[in-house]
């Protein structure tokens, strides 16, 4: 249950996070609209860079827990061998925190990225 709580608390915290960001930033542009600012067109830039740094951070993430859980997978008996094999229940809720463990690692970059905007754009404030 751990990994959930964690997951949950990462999409609580990009949703409480995003809009303030994202209404700083628009903000931002409309008052900058008809002659930006270097700091403004900077401000672009990272805006889209950082969206796919995240993105690409959490992919790679999440795989290596997905590929960490599959060797693991592979080790345990499984629940269609019958007497050797595993509790089948167990063996459902093992999948499913290892879900949420994939889940949880694929949103770290994404929340971590977010929580640094809100505390830089809200110094410039």
């Amino acid at each position: 249950m751990r990994n959930a709580r964690r997951s949950q608390s990462q999409l609580i915290a990009i949703g409480q996070d995003a809009p303030w960001v994202i209404a700083s930033r628009l903000g931002a542009l409309s008052r900058a609209a008809s002659a930006p600012s270097a700091r403004d067109v900077g401000e672009l830039h990272r805006m889209v860079e950082e969206k796919w740094l995240a993105l690409g951070d959490g992919w790679w993430q999440m795989a290596a827990q997905w590929w960490q859980w599959q060797a693991g997978w592979w080790l345990r008996p499984q629940p269609w061998l019958g007497p050797m094999g595993d509790d089948p229940l167990r063996w459902w809720q093992e999948s499913m925190r290892a879900g949420d463990a994939v889940l949880a690692s694929g949103l770290r970059p994404v929340a971590r990225t977010v929580a640094r905007n809100r505390r830089r754009l809200a110094g410039r404030s």
